[in-house]
């Protein structure tokens, strides 16, 4: 094969794969130099080039032409199979450094084929992508050629190949589907501030904006439904309730149990739980099917969150009371700061002795107490807790390490997307300042 010949081909070759020629090159001088080397056994500086002009490959060990003719079938295998690798390992890089920036976005694909439940999706080009059964929508169907669309959840290495995974379940899905059927969102006028899912059949979505021209929720909703029907579709139906995002715990809990009306709502000031007293015919409404409206709104606010009717509410706090009389009547408090702990939702020995001192103390703070006297009423709860009781306890600080574990994580990320923000701007600023010059 002459030189030109061999050219045209490595051409063809690009082209086909999708890869620069210079490239293709560099992976056979790679190939031919190390199954050369095994060949020859060289000793010396062995060198290999192909001239990119005239397709003419060039060895020498040292300064002594080494004829590749003399390298042999088992050797040129060595070669073909170092340059294959190379060759995959290329086509890897550039499906990778294509996808990787699009991660948590949204693209678009052709089912392929379907194994064992995981749909196999054609992104275009030589990139596939698996939708796993977990990220599948229940009872969506996906038929070979149809188009999907679905969140790029990761894109990963593994050897050879890129492991591209999306999902239409994951709550960045929705977020993603927002930003495109509602400018608001896109722009930032609209911040989302949270997003629960059972996907397809409910999801919850927390909406907040510092411009008091605009309504998050009805901008959301669009004229007549229209914006939201389009995200509605594509996730085949499933039901979304905009939520109005309140600073306040009470308000926001009360806003994500819509459209349940609710009577009272009192909550601890540890992010720990939520008593909502409801009328008796709201009741199914704010518990929702199977649970789901308050199972949501549980996970949206943050908040475990006991709903119950006013009779239930009375008799719940009848049983606090009778718990917290036993201090009283031991005499290390009085009745009116009984009812102080009550309205405070400390209405339990169990929920009093999971409590420190100090954080009593914060919470009633115009009270005239000091922490040793709270300090003996949270041992005394705990000496007068029984096994049940001591278990509620116990999960109850759990809950409660854990809030704090994820407050202190969302702050870490905070100061982080700050930082990066920061470093941007500048980087920016600096790119303005040099086009300015």
């Amino acid at each position: 094969m002459s030189g030109s010949q061999f050219l045209q081909r490595i051409d063809i070759l690009a082209r086909e794969r999708g890869l620069d020629k210079d490239v293709i090159l560099d992976h056979i001088e790679k190939a031919l130099l190390q199954a050369a080397q095994k060949r020859f056994s060289a000793e010396g500086e062995f060198t290999l080039t192909i001239d990119r002009e005239t397709g003419e490959i060039r060895a020498f060990e040292d300064d002594k032409p080494v004829h590749l003719e003399d390298l042999g079938r088992i050797v040129a295998n060595v070669a073909k199979q170092v340059f294959v690798q190379g060759l995959k390992e290329s086509e890897r890089d550039i499906v990778y450094e294509e996808f990787a920036p699009r991660a948590r976005t949204i693209a678009n694909g052709t089912v392929v084929r379907e194994e064992r439940g995981l749909v196999i999706v054609a992104m275009g080009g030589r990139a596939e992508a698996i939708l796993p059964k977990e990220e599948q929508i229940p009872g969506e169907v996906y038929r070979i050629g149809a188009v999907v669309r679905a969140l790029v959840l990761r894109v990963e290495k593994k050897g050879q190949r890129v492991r591209i995974v999306l999902s239409r379940t994951h709550g960045d899905f929705v977020k993603e589907l927002f930003k495109q059927e509602i400018p608001e969102v896109a722009d930032g006028l609209i911040e989302i501030k949270g997003i629960v899912r059972e996907p397809g059949r409910r999801t919850k979505i927390a909406v907040s904006t510092q411009d008091a021209r605009i309504d998050p929720v009805g901008s959301c909703v669009g004229m007549r439904g229209s914006r939201i029907t389009k995200v509605t579709d594509e996730l085949g139906g499933e039901k979304i309730d905009i939520i109005p995002w309140a600073e306040d715990p009470a308000q926001f809990i009360e806003n994500s149990l819509k459209p349940a009306r609710i009577l009272r709502i009192s909550y601890d000031h540890f992010r720990d739980r939520a008593r909502v007293v409801v009328s008796q015919d709201q009741l199914p409404l704010a518990i929702g099917k199977a649970g789901q409206n308050v199972r949501l709104s549980a996970r949206l606010t943050r908040y475990k969150i006991d709903v119950m009717s006013e009779e239930n509410a009375a008799k719940a706090k009848a049983l606090g009371s009778e718990q917290l009389q036993r201090l009283v009547d031991a005499g290390l408090m009085d009745d009116f700061l009984r009812e102080t702990f009550l309205d405070n939702h400390l209405d339990s020995l169990a929920v009093l002795a999971a409590q420190t001192s100090e954080a009593i103390c914060e919470i009633l703070a115009d009270q005239p107490l000091v922490a040793a006297q709270v300090q003996k009423l949270v041992v005394a709860a705990n000496e007068l807790l029984t096994d049940e009781q001591r278990a509620d306890r116990d999960e109850i600080i759990k809950r409660r390490e854990e809030a704090q574990r994820r407050a202190l994580e969302e702050g870490d990320r905070a100061i982080a997307e700050a930082e990066a923000e920061a470093v941007a701007a500048a980087q920016a600023a600096g790119l303005d300042s040099a086009a300015g010059t």
